[in-house]
This record gives structure tokens, sequence and C-alpha cells, in this order.
């Protein structure tokens, strides 16, 4: 979701009953670090041959899921319904609530789930959050779909956080490190996780202010790190538009922009821009976050009508915010955000209930585009 730049104190949460701390800042320290020193182990045993690891094809590994248009690209953005926060949605995992939100996204043809996670769900309790993670991606290809994992995020709201990073994190590089390899590496082969999305909407709009260096180097180290981890997959970074696209550029295979606006004329100049972008860097695109919000089902199906048409005629897919009616602000109706039709986001694309909103019926007809692993079956 786009919002003003801006950091709002991060908000106290309550951890879960199973971890004996009192505070974030005391988390679960010396699990954090036991674990640190596992993957420290485990990384070494790797690199010296001591375990087990995928076959590679003869001339080194293959790369996994490369395309030059992103058309066929039709998914959502998941944020587990019944956690108000990032960390409470993954704190309090239901692994059959997952497996039936996820097919509610197969009833209109979804080939793709973007899968919001962050460090600060899995600091409490790291092997138990890692084993959710594996859960949730195992839901998704049980489902039929690749996930898009989107490892971070800097998106914040001043009244109704969602959680995430802030900019006061960004320097713990050292932190974020174990985090990463615990998530990249039982994954860095799997055909089930299509591209990796480093962090959702990254602030920085050139690299003018220490700010704004200080969160492009830490992005630059965790593309480093999903990388050194081995990962075949691509990556992207869940960037807004404009020059932070370009900002960002650098550290993707894959770019990536978050379109809102609501109206059809400026949808279409945004995506002449895109193009102009492509072009420039010699690189993909895809969208993985968009359509504006409403609170009148009549005028949010007109929205997602012709963003669905003209974003996969650009080769840019979809992945529309977010798939279902829940806790989180901008999934209910007396928490939108201003990012919507006069400035009423309300962006679920399920009722609670787990019904389709009125009037986004033609969803559920059989898209033109098919994903390539959907043509080879």
């Amino acid at each position: 979701m786009i919002n003003p730049s801006h950091e709002p104190t991060p908000v106290a949460i309550e951890l879960p009953p199973a971890i004996e701390v009192n505070s974030m800042a005391r988390t679960s320290r010396r699990a954090f670090l036991e674990l640190s020193g596992k993957l420290a182990v485990a990384a070494m045993a790797t690199d010296l041959g001591l375990v087990s690891q995928a076959a590679e094809p003869a001339g080194g590994p293959s790369l996994l899921h490369r395309y030059s248009d992103y058309g066929w690209l039709r998914g959502f953005s998941v944020v587990p319904s019944w956690g108000a926060r990032i960390e409470e949605a993954w704190w309090n995992y239901h692994p059959d609530r997952m497996r039936e939100e996820v097919t509610l996204a197969r009833q209109v043809h979804a080939n793709c789930i973007r899968l919001w996670i962050e460090f600060t769900a899995w600091m409490a309790d790291p092997e138990r959050v890692t084993a959710h993670f594996c859960d949730a991606v195992r839901a998704i290809s049980q489902a039929g779909m690749k996930t898009m994992p989107c490892l971070f995020n800097r998106w914040h709201d001043d009244q109704y956080d969602y959680g995430g990073t802030y900019l006061e994190n960004l320097a713990r590089i050292e932190m974020h490190t174990p985090y990463v390899q615990a998530l990249v590496k039982p994954l860095a082969a799997d055909e089930a996780v299509l591209i990796w999305d480093l962090c959702n909407e990254p602030q920085a709009y050139d690299l003018g202010s220490a700010a704004n260096q200080k969160e492009f180097a830490w992005l630059k180290a965790i593309a480093a790190t999903v990388r050194a981890c081995g990962a075949r997959q691509p990556i992207t970074i869940g960037t807004m538009a404009g020059s932070n696209i370009e900002t960002y550029a650098p550290l993707c295979d894959v770019l990536c922009a978050h379109p809102y606006l609501p109206n059809r004329q400026g949808l279409e100049g945004l995506i002449a821009g895109y193009s102009a972008l492509r072009q420039k860097h010699g690189k993909p695109m895809l969208v993985n976050e968009c359509i504006p919000g409403c609170l009148d089902d009549g005028l949010r199906g007109k929205c997602a009508a012709y963003y669905t048409e003209l974003l996969s005629g650009a080769g840019l897919g979809w992945m529309g915010w977010a798939l279902r009616e829940g806790k989180a602000i901008s999934t209910r109706r007396d928490r939108y955000d201003n990012n919507g039709v006069n400035g009423e986001g309300f962006h679920p694309f399920f009722t609670k209930e787990g019904r389709l909103r009125p009037h986004l019926e033609f969803l559920r007809e059989k898209p033109r585009l098919q994903a390539p692993w959907e043509k080879e079956s």
C-alpha cells in the first residue's frame, strides 16, 4: 500500500505466550542467538559438503522462473485475515485457515500468492515461525500456485500500523541475516517459489539523503544475502513508482510497480512510463500490488476490470491487494486507508465469509493468458 513517506513510532506489541520475554527489545535473545549459531554451523556444513544438496545439472545450477514477460501473472497479496499486525498473523498461524484462504484465490484463476512475512515476527520464535512459513508455501503449492515471499515491510500507517521494519532498524543487518538465511535456504532451489520480493515499499526515491542511503545499503546487503543462499529464483523489490523504482532497479532482476491511480487514463500513463523503464534498464517488470480499494463494490469492480485488462495486456500482470477481508488496516471496512476511490481504501476481493465481492464475477472467467507451468501441465 502506498502511503506518504513517514515513520510512525514503533508500536509495542504483545508476544505470544510461548515466548518468555517482556518486551520486543528483549525478544527471545537467547533463542535468536542459539538459532544464529545453528544456521552458521549448517551453512558451514553445506559449504564443506557435509549435508546433501539438490542435484545440479551439468554445467552448474539452473536458474528458475526467468521470464521476459509477466502478462500471465495473476494473484493476490495475502496478509492472513486473523492478524491485525504481521507478527500476530505468524504467531497465531492456522494451517487449515491458511489453506482455506489461498484456495479462495484459485476460484478466480490466481497462479501466484505474494506472502508477507517479517523479521519482527520471526525473531520471537525463529524455529516455529520458519516452520509456519514453509507450511504456508506448501499450502500455496498444494493449491496449484507459486509463492512470491515478501521478506520485509517498509509501508507504515500512523494510526493502524501493520508492523514491519523501521528506519532505525536498517543498520542491523547482522540481526536480519540469519532470518533471511532461515527462510531462503530451504527454498533456494524450489520451483514453488516464483520470485523473492525483498521488501514491500522501501521509502527512498533517491540517494540524496543519509536516510535513503542507509535504506539502499540495507537492501543491497539483503539482496547479497539472498544470492549467497544460492537462490535460483529472480529477485524483485516491491517498489511503488517513478524514481522509487529507478533507485532500486540495480538490485533487482525484475522491476516492480504498485499502481493505484483511481482512473483508467492515469493507469494508461503509468503503464507508458513502465514500458520506458523496462527499456532503459533492460529488465522485465511486473506488478505485485495494485487496484484501488473502495467501500462501493460497484466502483471497485469497475477499477478491477480495467486494471486487470490493461496490466495483463502490457505484459506486467497483476496481483491485487488484498485477498480477504480481515483484521488488518485496509482489509476491514471501519479501518480503510486513503489509497482508494474517493479516498476509501477498502481493498479485499473476498469477504470474511469467503464470498467474492459483488461486481468481481468477471474474474471467474478463464483468463486468456496462462502461466508457463500451466501450459506445460
